[in-house]
């Protein structure tokens, strides 16, 4: 998979005692580093510009032309805080698995699921970002989620590649909930198909499409919530700048109200790891409050 670092290396530079724990807890593939210094081969990030007006389009370019070795290193005054939050926004490079995902089957799944989307088109290559994102949400909240919750995490937007490849059109819908729905129910079936042709089991691929084909409510049980709290923190982690970007503020108040009411209160909580732009973390106080 391109979408995946074979290493990544992340200093924390400081000449304080920098307290690690919690990096190491989050992302436990990546080798933490303790340094006074940056190293010249070190993609930096600081605290002052990460939290202000910082250019993440350029960013996300350097990072994924890094390579499949990556070393990143964040400074400043909280430079623990600032790497989870580098991290989260590139957990989709990490390939972080279980013991579900660790198979050869699984490899094959993510290459059909890959081999889906043109990534020439960037609407669809943000759709596949946001998947592979979405899957590590899901192995963040619960790291030992069986297989079938992993593959709806992967396939639950896999119907825009039909309905949305080349212009978003969810905006339009005059009743968001039964468009949303009727995008679940397409995906699900589209999903069931793929997965059964990869040899995923006909009971694996059919739970697949239950989870897909109901995660645009939160109801029901406990693996449903989890994909609505893995989908929503995605959003919020990785697509809502673009989103603000593409549709404006008035269609992003709307997607925020919806997002948030989608995500549990404990999954909330990793709000708190998340760096939000300045514009999307002043329309989420405004829609929370």
């Amino acid at each position: 998979m391109t979408h995946r670092f074979e290493l990544v290396r992340l200093r924390l530079v400081g000449e304080d005692d920098i307290d690690a724990s919690r990096v190491e807890r989050e992302f436990p593939t990546v080798r933490v580093e303790r340094s006074p210094h940056v190293d010249p081969a070190d993609i930096v990030v600081d605290d002052y510009a990460w939290r202000g007006a910082f250019d993440l389009r350029t960013f996300d370019e350097k990072v994924e032309q890094a390579g499949s070795v990556v070393s990143i290193a964040a400074r400043g005054h909280d430079p623990a805080r600032i790497a989870c939050e580098v991290l989260t926004r590139y957990q989709r490079l990490l390939g972080r698995r279980n013991h579900a995902s660790s198979t050869t089957l699984f490899d094959a799944v993510l290459r059909a699921h890959a081999g889906l989307h043109d990534l020439s088109l960037p609407l669809v290559k943000a759709d596949l970002d946001h998947a592979l994102d979405t899957w590590q949400w899901m192995l963040r909240l619960q790291p030992e989620v069986g297989l079938a919750p992993q593959l709806a995490a992967l396939f639950h937007d896999i119907e825009r590649l039909e309905s949305e490849p080349r212009e978003r059109i969810e905006h339009r819908a005059p009743d968001y909930q039964t468009f949303k729905d009727a995008h679940a129910k397409k995906g699900a079936d589209r999903a069931f198909e793929v997965l059964v042709k990869v040899g995923v089991s006909q009971s694996d691929a059919e739970h697949a499409r239950d989870l897909v084909c109901r995660h645009e409510r939160r109801a029901g049980d406990a693996e449903v919530l989890l994909l609505n709290d893995a989908d929503a923190l995605s959003f919020f982690s990785l697509n809502s700048p673009g989103y603000i970007d593409y549709f404006g503020v008035a269609q992003t108040r709307r997607k925020v109200a919806y997002t948030l009411s989608r995500l549990g209160a404990r999954a909330r909580e990793n709000l708190d790891c998340v760096r939000l732009r300045p514009d999307i973390e002043r329309l989420l106080r405004e829609v929370a409050a």
